[in-house]
């Protein structure tokens, strides 16, 4: 349709592959922030589960291909389009996520800026000169102290997505994204980005609250970002914006402006994680970011548990179609540091609650060095006794790679059939924690093929429509019924 960017059709070879246009949500409720809610019990896991789901459309907006994040989304009723825009000489990549479904009475989009990732990126990032804002033009020397300015090569980036309008809602219509959101009081944006895409996100969204769209409509969430702007922007405009900063302790991202050149200055809600320097030397990486928010999440939300603000995730789940499957999982680290990176097992088996019409949980043990191998006959036996039609084992284990300080998951899952002439299939793999692949994202790679042998065994006909558990808009806390 005329009007609208054209998706980069390359990206989707096997989106389009009707399995693969069935993936998951990351860790996350999308609920409504705690900056638009107020301190409402159960804020804390809310926004926790909105930042992880932020730096898994992030971290997807990176691939040049079907990513894992994309592929993982996807499976949870969640839609990724992947966008090139051209303004002039500025070329912008973003990805366009949409639920599709009402969350908490809302309809919800992400948007997220791809961070630098090629030449042209960086000839922005090196465009450190400030320019008026909104006006965007040069400043006068007795007013660039006085005056809202910002960086231009960041403002140029921003207004390249605003250059063409876009289809938000999915309906085929172009839409102007301000004018969509100041008449659809239903609709939220998300906007987020990883460095330089942070930054973009944060004067996009200052475009659209100039432009009239209200601040809680379009809250942001950006992953060591830089400082966009001079100090009278940080308080004229900036002070306006739902915006939460996340960064790290030796990220070197977030404060060089600052510290190279004069003027910049940092606003909006900061949640920091503090490193420690043994643990890496570069704490940059998106991946890094991913990570984190996933630790956190679950932190929050195990810290919600134990004060009755947020119920457990159930153990067994009986009625409904389907073989009943009975679940152990075993999480062993091998004396890895698990200080800045989520519990693996936990994740694994949140992850075949979601994935499972009916299950029961046998046991999850989590170690942090040797494993003691489950009797399979035991196993079998407490199955049986649970009703169980299926038996599924799966360990994750991270590795030391030889005498080195790399490190390696691995993941085995083994399904057992308990009637006579019932399946026995056993599958394993391995992979590398790198910079460009952190510990989930390694996970998420073993994990794919493990769940399509499990999905496989699964009659067609007993598949639900996947809703991760985080989604769920009632019962998901004692608070909000």
């Amino acid at each position: 349709m005329p009007g609208i960017p054209k998706p980069d059709m390359q990206l989707f070879p096997k989106i389009l592959k009707g399995h693969w246009f069935r993936l998951g949500l990351m860790v996350a409720c999308l609920a409504v922030p705690r900056l638009c809610l107020g301190a409402a019990p159960d804020q804390p896991v809310k926004q926790a589960a909105l930042t992880a789901m932020a730096a898994a459309v992030s971290a997807g907006s990176y691939t040049s291909g079907s990513s894992l994040e994309t592929r993982y989304l996807e499976d949870y009723g969640w839609k990724l389009t992947p966008y090139t825009v051209k303004d002039g000489d500025t070329e912008v990549h973003f990805t366009l996520a949409r639920s599709d479904r009402p969350l908490h009475g809302k309809n919800w989009t992400v948007l997220a800026l791809r961070g630098s990732a090629s030449k042209a990126d960086w000839k922005l990032n090196l465009k450190t000169g400030k320019v008026s804002f909104p006006a965007g033009k040069p400043l006068a020397k007795k007013t660039e102290d006085r005056e809202p300015a910002v960086h231009e090569g960041f403002l140029k980036y921003a207004r390249a997505v605003l250059s063409q309008p876009l289809d938000v809602d999915g309906d085929g219509r172009p839409d102007d994204l301000a004018a969509f959101y100041k008449t659809h009081p239903n609709e939220k944006l998300l906007l987020t980005g990883h460095s330089l895409g942070g930054a973009g996100a944060t004067l996009l969204d200052s475009e659209l609250v100039q432009q009239g769209v209200a601040p809680e409509q379009v809250p942001v969430i950006t992953f060591g970002a830089p400082a966009v702007g001079n100090a009278a922007f940080a308080r004229q405009v900036g002070d306006r914006l739902r915006l939460q900063r996340v960064v790290t302790s030796l990220d070197p991202v977030p404060g060089a402006l600052q510290t190279f050149y004069k003027g910049y200055e940092q606003f909006g809600q900061e949640k920091k994680f503090t490193l420690s320097g043994k643990y890496t030397d570069y704490q940059h990486p998106i991946s890094y970011y991913l990570d984190l928010a996933v630790k956190d999440y679950y932190t929050e939300r195990e810290q919600a548990e134990k004060n009755g603000i947020w119920q457990p995730v159930p153990l067994e789940k009986r009625e409904g179609k389907g073989p009943l499957v009975a679940v152990l999982v075993t999480s062993v680290d091998h004396g890895a540091d698990t200080r800045f990176s989520p519990d693996l097992g936990q994740f694994l088996l949140d992850e075949y609650r979601s994935l499972l019409p009916r299950y029961v949980v046998l046991g999850y043990r989590h170690q942090s060095d040797g494993t003691v191998p489950w009797p399979q006959e035991e196993l079998k036996e407490k199955a049986r006794k649970a009703g169980a039609d299926l038996l599924v084992v799966a360990q994750v284990e991270r590795q030391r790679i030889g005498q080195t300080d790399k490190w390696s998951v691995q993941l085995a899952q083994e399904i057992v059939g308990l009637h006579p002439g019932g399946v026995h299939r056993v599958g394993a793999g391995g992979t590398r924690v790198k910079f460009e692949q952190g510990v989930l994202q390694s996970t998420l790679a073993l994990w794919e093929e493990q769940k399509k042998a499990l999905q496989d065994v699964l009659p067609e006909e007993t598949r639900q429509e996947p809703l991760w558990i985080f989604l769920r808009e009632e019962g998901t806390s004692n608070e909000n019924h």
